[in-house]
């Protein structure tokens, strides 16, 4: 696997508040984990099952030494992400010859592991089936599920969660006894939060075993309900929930009990607050996951709306809001969500309201226009902070593109997708992200897009079906691209069709067709006036000449025209400020030079390339990296240092494409790889090649990194400064803003919101969204508490 196992391997949540009761159950579900491989926590809406799965996943850790993974399904809205999630979140990737599911199992299967899958209930037949294969194929792995009703698999042992125990009506009031109910100690415990000169005294207990029993002890009411004792007191809080109760569960006999008094509870909270609180907490339900506060502000205020009042702007409710429970917020990214029961609370409101499609119409035009100005920052110095920002509100940008599909928005479904194609790439989406493309392409006959648009659509779907392997669908797109951008006269068009062809032929182990496309590509780029076309044009031409399998066989003159190519496309790279490219570049000149027998020019630049791409995270470009180390290391395969790190980089790499394919590279079973592997097997022996292979299969990143470093150490020799890479990250980041950019963030420091920004500046507040986008992207930040904080530790305020 090509990713970073934290210290602890886990990615469970820190608690924001103590865990309280459940004493039974904790015990019961660990007795169970001793013997049992599938336990399922079951139970309606708001009784913990959830809080109480974390607790006990918490608690065993010392017995999973291979990790214990919570898997968020509640933001995953159709089954074929499932397997994807569950791989991405165990960090485990197959080796590129099997179906997902089937390279998952065996990633798994060697591990003693537990995964913790969060809300199953909208996706049960998929968890089922993904559980029970898992299951039968790992003979150490172990899940606890939490659903409103179980998988019902073989082996699966169903816990309930009921509601918190309540004492009964004829339990006397005495304080001390009634501590001893884990209802009255969460209510209590909460209360004394939300007012700390709260007292549980004889006055105040009938008060509050009454809430208690109304509530029916499910902690979700109780929380709710404890927030508003700051504002009313136990004993108007109970009166007032006494009168709610008997109004919002009439005529709804069709649901459990215990649902309609959560339901009662959600929904005496939400009359309790403003009539703008309760427009702003309704229209939150329309984000899938982490929302941003400029996204809450874009979203849930309708044109004509007057926002002019400081205590109804959206910033100030979303406080309010968190401050009540109804919203949470989160301090590490500062971004926001809601918890599900209540987001669907919110959005039947929407529905009663008459809200839903003019919210969601808004949603998707602010990510819309939030992805295109992003897309701005692709191949510069903010793509990191943007790729980061995309991934923490990726949820949000699958919701959207769900309603443009489903809406039959064609254009728009596909300026979207569009946006966001490169960071599937880049971040190992590429499946998902052809699923997306080819959604929005096929409602094209009934909704013609404009050609050019139509043309783009293709050069990315083209591009990311070579990722995965799949070169037939991906020449056709490609062709058809070109086809287009013939007819309309389009000669940047062209280039880019030819030399993305020229890709598919190199896939392909076809380096002759290759370059026919990159002869016919190149001049055409060069006229088109677009560096970035120009600077891709000679990179591929450039490695198209560098072809050879580090024996020495290679034609030194054709070497040296090619290394001329590369130093070109890599001086624009490196002015454009494309540091992705500008890596891959490096990569493919070290293959030169070490191909004319300058290994320790070579070596500088291979350890540069790798390094961007095991500290930016980028596993989508990283491959050709991993080639050129592997056959670097090869060329030395007598050493059996060398001959071992080859192979590991060989089994990273194999690692790697087994998260975006499911098909083998032809390169796989071309000439120079076979040779390879006869040469490595050679100095190591058929098990020890085994065994490298398998070991470089499971590196992290930095596992990765510390075998580059291995293999480019300098033979005896000091680097020369003018072999050194650039550094990749400006001394001071804040030094790329523009002036308008430095204003912006100057204000928001300060505490404006997007609204009091544009009034400052003269400007609209997209256009201040699209420069905080760009901030952000520049800043290496996701948020803008983040812009804030490096505003104050930079003196920038």
């Amino acid at each position: 696997m090509l990713a970073d196992t934290p210290a602890i391997n886990t990615n469970l949540p820190t608690p924001i508040s103590t865990f309280i009761g459940r004493e039974r159950a904790l015990g019961e579900i660990a007795r169970l984990l001793t013997r049992e491989r599938l336990v399922t926590l079951t139970g309606p809406g708001g009784t913990g099952k959830t809080r109480l799965a974390l607790r006990v996943a918490a608690s065993e850790l010392a017995a999973f030494p291979d990790g214990v993974w919570l898997v968020e399904l509640a933001p995953i809205a159709t089954p074929e992400l499932v397997a994807e999630t569950i791989a991405k979140v165990a960090h485990v990737t197959g080796d590129g010859a099997a179906p997902l599911l089937e390279a998952l199992a065996h990633g798994l299967a060697k591990m003693r592991l537990l995964l913790v899958l969060d809300n199953c209930e909208h996706l049960l037949g998929e968890c089922a089936r993904i559980v029970a294969y898992l299951l039968a194929r790992c003979p150490a792995l172990a899940v606890i599920a939490t659903s409103r009703e179980p998988l019902a698999i073989g082996g699966e042992r169903v816990v309930r969660v009921p509601p918190l125990e309540l004492p009964a009506s004829s339990e006397p009031l005495d304080e001390e006894r009634l501590l001893t109910f884990d209802s009255i100690r969460l209510f209590l415990e909460r209360a004394q939060a939300a007012e700390p000169s709260f007292r549980f005294s004889s006055v105040t207990a009938p008060a509050v075993v009454e809430i208690c029993r109304r509530l029916d002890g499910i902690p979700l009411a109780l929380e709710l309900a404890a927030m508003r004792v700051r504002g009313m007191g136990v004993a108007y809080l109970g009166a007032r929930l006494d009168d709610r109760f008997r109004l919002l569960t009439a005529g709804a006999h069709a649901t459990e009990p215990r649902q309609q008094t959560l339901n009662a509870a959600v929904a005496w909270s939400y009359d309790l607050l403003s009539e703008r609180e309760r427009v702003v907490m309704r229209r939150l339900g329309v984000f899938a996951g982490d929302f941003s506060p400029e996204a809450a502000e874009a979203v849930c205020i309708s044109a004509g709306e007057d926002t002019s009042d400081a205590t109804g702007s959206v910033f100030d409710i979303l406080t309010r809001l968190v401050d009540k429970s109804l919203v949470q917020f989160d301090q590490s990214t500062g971004l926001y969500r809601q918890l599900e029961t209540i987001r669907l609370y919110c959005q039947h409101q929407l529905d009663a309201a008459g809200e839903q499609n003019h919210l969601r119409r808004q949603h998707f035009a602010y990510y819309l226009n939030l992805a295109e100005d992003g897309a701005a920052l692709l191949g510069g110095p903010g793509q990191l902070g943007w790729f980061a920002r995309l991934e923490q509100e990726h949820d949000n940008y699958r919701a959207a593109l769900s309603w443009a599909i489903a809406e039959e928005h064609a254009e728009d479904a596909a300026r979207l997708a569009l946006s966001l194609w490169q960071f599937w790439h880049a971040r190992t989406y590429q499946r998902e992200g052809m699923r997306w493309l080819e959604q929005a392409l096929a409602l094209e006959p009934r909704h013609p897009l404009p050609p050019a648009m139509r043309a783009r659509l293709l050069n990315a779907l083209g591009s990311l079906a070579n990722v995965a392997r799949r070169l037939d669908r991906s020449k056709a797109y490609h062709e058809e691209a070109l086809r287009l951008w013939t007819a309309a006269g389009d000669q940047a068009g062209m280039a880019q069709a030819l030399c993305d062809l020229g890709w598919v032929f190199f896939e392909e182990v076809n380096i002759e067709e290759a370059m026919r496309y990159a002869d016919e590509g190149l001049p055409l780029a060069e006229v088109s006036g677009d560096k970035r076309l120009l600077a891709h044009a000679l990179l591929l031409k450039g490695l198209l000449e560098t072809q050879h399998d580090f024996t020495g066989s290679a034609d030194p003159a054709q070497m040296r025209r090619a290394a001329a190519t590369l130093e070109r496309s890599l001086a624009i790279w490196r002015e454009l400020g494309d540091q992705s490219s500008e890596a891959a570049t490096q990569a493919t000149l070290a293959a030169n030079y070490a191909g004319l027998g300058d290994d320790e020019r070579a070596k500088p630049l291979l350890l540069a390339s790798a390094r961007w791409y095991v500290q930016s995270g980028d596993s989508g470009n990283i491959n050709g990296t991993l080639v050129i180390l592997m056959n670097l290391a090869g060329k030395w395969a007598a050493d059996p240092q060398m001959a071992r790190d080859s192979a590991r980089i060989h089994g990273a790499m194999l690692s790697l494409l087994g998260a975006v394919t499911e098909e083998p590279s032809p390169w796989e079973t071309s000439e120079p790889a076979l040779a390879m592997e006869r040469r490595l097997t050679k100095t190591l022996g058929t098990e020890g090649y085994a065994q490298a292979l398998a070991e470089g299969r499971h590196m992290t990143r930095n596992e990765v990194f510390a075998v580059a470093e291995r293999i480019t150490r300098p033979a005896n020799q000091t680097i020369a400064p003018a072999t050194r890479p650039t550094p990749m990250v400006p001394p001071t980041p804040h030094a790329s803003l523009t002036r308008r950019e430095l204003d912006v963030l100057r204000l928001v420091s300060q505490g404006m919101t997007n609204a009091q920004v544009g009034r400052e500046l003269v400007i609209t507040p997209r256009t201040v969204n699209a420069h905080l986008t760009s901030i952000y992207g520049k800043l290496g930040v996701v948020s803008r508490s983040g812009a804030i904080r490096y505003a104050v530790d930079h003196a920038l305020g």
